[in-house]
């Protein structure tokens, strides 16, 4: 999976929520769901923890219905629950390429 790819793709996206889905499972059939802030959540092979990268870019614990565990960080958040992963456009991408190092 290219969350690189797929978070670039947000990023530059200019239109509603339901084009952007469509645009990104062209790209990986793992995306789920994409929010009304443009956010998208994906499908990952496995569960995986964000809590150490979290930490040390700085994101704070944060509640994001239904997500267990939600990190805000100056720019955008990142949510887990279980093996699904939620991704703001907005976040840094040195977070998101840390997260794609461990999958």
């Amino acid at each position: 999976m290219n969350l690189l790819k797929l978070f670039k793709t947000a990023k530059e996206f200019k239109g509603t929520p339901a084009e952007l889905q469509d645009k990104l499972k062209k790209i990986d059939d793992r995306v789920v769901s994409v929010g009304d802030d443009l956010s998208f959540v994906v499908k990952l092979d496995r569960e995986i923890d964000v809590e150490d990268i979290a930490r040390k870019f700085g994101g704070r614990e944060w509640k994001l219905y239904p997500f267990k565990k939600a990190y805000r960080f100056e720019r955008g958040y990142i949510a887990v629950n279980g093996r699904f992963l939620r991704i703001s456009r907005e976040i840094d991408e040195k977070i998101l390429t840390a997260i794609q190092e461990i999958l």
